[in-house]
């Protein structure tokens, strides 16, 4: 499987994306971004990812991308290595991809609770339902680039990726440009989930090797607004009907068939 680099992969992601919008306005919060084209969409604020730049001082003004056509401006944004503008570009183009209906409803990550009590499972990012089920003594890790007591830095972790069966990440993946040394990394792994915020509603991902995307779209912008201002960090804590999870599979019967597998039931 051959995952195409960071700049072919986005430019692939956005040849589905509304070519006629321009950015109608653009909200900057301590850990949050939202963005207006044709609807609002949002993304995390990747402070302190490796291999990006979080720019010291003020230039953080964002007015002037206000106006222009999105699909360009996503482009430009998402090309730099800054923190904010590559997170203020994957937020537009998530704005401007059309969303498919929902093939599987719930909240991914407990699609696959059944499924982590019994198969090696590796979580790349924080999710509160991973430091649950570690805690109940289940082989869950936790992969992270800043560990919490219990976690496995990234560049420790070559064992249990190797080892996992399922493998769950965040859209960070993406934006961070390590999603094709997570498909290296995982070699045994079954069903690959990405899941959150930042992931964008395309079916080029499945090309890469992952099995369903758990997509989080804005349903009341001035709830997550409101949320987001006060300093909110985790949708885990959203204000109801704020957000709306959706689920994009590619082939539901052959994911629903993994699961039943990895959960013994196959037998």
């Amino acid at each position: 499987m051959i995952i195409p680099d960071y700049d072919h992969l986005i430019r692939t992601i956005a040849n589905s994306a509304d070519q006629g919008q321009v950015i109608q306005d653009i909200r900057i919060y301590t850990n949050w971004v939202l963005v207006k084209t044709s609807r609002w969409s949002l993304s995390t604020i990747f402070h302190g990812m490796p291999g990006l730049e979080d720019k010291p001082g003020m230039d953080s003004w964002m007015g002037d991308w206000l106006g222009k056509p999105a699909l360009d401006s996503a482009l430009e944004l998402l090309s730099c290595k800054e923190t904010l503008r590559r997170a203020v570009g994957m937020a537009c183009l998530k704005s401007l991809l059309p969303v498919q209906t929902s093939i599987m409803s719930g909240n991914a990550v407990m699609m696959i609770e059944a499924a982590a009590a019994r198969a090696p499972t590796c979580f790349i990012g924080y999710f509160k339902e991973a430091a649950e089920w570690r805690g109940m003594g289940r082989p869950v890790n936790i992969v992270e680039l800043f560990p919490r007591p219990g976690d496995i830095h990234w560049n420790d972790a070559e064992e249990v990726l190797a080892e996992a069966q399922i493998v769950l990440m965040s859209g960070l993946t993406v934006v961070n440009e390590t999603l094709a040394e997570v498909i290296r990394r995982t070699p045994k792994a079954k069903i690959r989930v990405m899941m959150g915020p930042t992931v964008p509603p395309s079916p080029v991902l499945f090309d890469c090797g992952l099995d369903l995307l758990g997509v989080t779209l804005v349903s009341d912008w001035t709830l997550m607004a409101r949320y987001a201002e006060l300093g909110g960090g985790s949708i885990a804590y959203s204000p109801p009907g704020a957000l709306e999870k959706v689920n994009l599979v590619q082939d539901s019967r052959k994911f629903s068939a993994r699961l039943k597998e990895l959960t013994g039931q196959s037998r």
